[in-house]
């Protein structure tokens, strides 16, 4: 049994699919930190997971300090994830560091094929997003090659105390989207909310929840769910719920749709491609025929 730490703190939507690494490692001992508002949607009930490990509290947790982890998975390369790599001990690590030699946050060759698409690439910023826009690998096929392993299919595992319990008839719309990417803000989902309506269909809008079992279980409640590139899509996706996801400023190909999503892509896609201003042709050049067309196909 080995020891395993993964680091990924970040966007919720991430760590959701960063799950998918656990397949890899059922037989062994797993160690995450994350950030404490990602720590109710990961997978306690997984045998391996021994550790969720809030990184605002990992000055307390003193027992990191005493293993000598069999590998390091760094996946973020913010300064506060960055120190913690300084600070323990490892047989191995993948992904992001602090070159000792330059004091620069750098990354390690067995993960350059996901960092030198990403802000601390060895390339310019414009050459590494015309390389991410061009890739082909999802995100999850990016993380099994760092460790060596092929990602063929396996499910994100989260948190396990809400059961789908579908209503076709029922389509869940996510709206919402973070204030970092208002491009993701879709301003054809009320009209196309009516239209559901007149074809038989109820309708509901996600709103804020106190915590994310209940948002996880207001999703799982759906036919169908309608929503950007968001934390709704991966929660959708975890469910095997049908869901259309509108793609306008981030990568449709780093997403793996198990074959249970459409995706409806702005043409427009590298206009606004990673940008955190507002691309307003980005956003209307998804028409209500597009995103219907999706809807029937996952309905057909």
């Amino acid at each position: 049994m080995k020891n395993i730490l993964i680091i990924k703190t970040a966007a919720t939507g991430d760590v959701v699919r960063t799950t998918t690494l656990l397949h890899c490692f059922k037989e062994d001992k797993v160690w995450w930190i994350t950030s404490r508002i990602n720590v109710d949607i990961l997978p306690k009930e997984q045998e391996c997971l021994k550790h969720i490990i809030p990184i605002e509290d990992i000055s307390s947790f003193n027992l990191i300090n005493e293993v000598i982890f069999d590998l390091v998975l760094s996946l973020d390369d913010d300064k506060d994830s960055i120190d913690i790599i300084d600070k323990i001990k490892y047989h191995k690590l993948t992904g992001a560091y602090r070159d000792k030699e330059t004091n620069k946050i750098t990354y390690t060759p067995d993960s350059s094929h996901w960092f030198d698409l990403s802000l601390i690439s060895h390339f310019s910023k414009e050459e590494a997003d015309k390389r991410k826009f061009e890739g082909t690998l999802s995100v999850q096929a990016h993380l099994f090659k760092m460790i060596g392993e092929t990602f063929t299919n396996q499910e994100y595992l989260i948190y396990e105390g809400v059961k789908p319990n579908p209503n076709k008839k029922l389509i869940g719309i996510e709206a919402r989207s973070g204030e970092r990417w208002p491009t993701k803000r879709w301003n054809g989902f009320e009209e196309f909310a009516v239209k559901l309506k007149k074809e038989g269909f109820e309708v509901v809008f996600f709103e804020q929840r106190d915590n994310i079992h209940d948002y996880i279980k207001d999703i799982s409640m759906c036919g169908c769910v309608i929503c950007g590139d968001t934390l709704g899509m991966h929660l959708a996706l975890a469910l095997k719920i049908p869901t259309i996801a509108l793609f306008t400023c981030t990568s449709a190909n780093e997403i793996h749709d198990y074959s249970i999503m459409e995706k409806v892509v702005s043409p427009y896609l590298w206009d606004a491609f990673f940008k955190t201003t507002y691309v307003a042709k980005a956003v209307e050049a998804i028409t209500q025929e597009m995103v219907w067309e999706a809807f029937k196909r996952i309905y057909k």
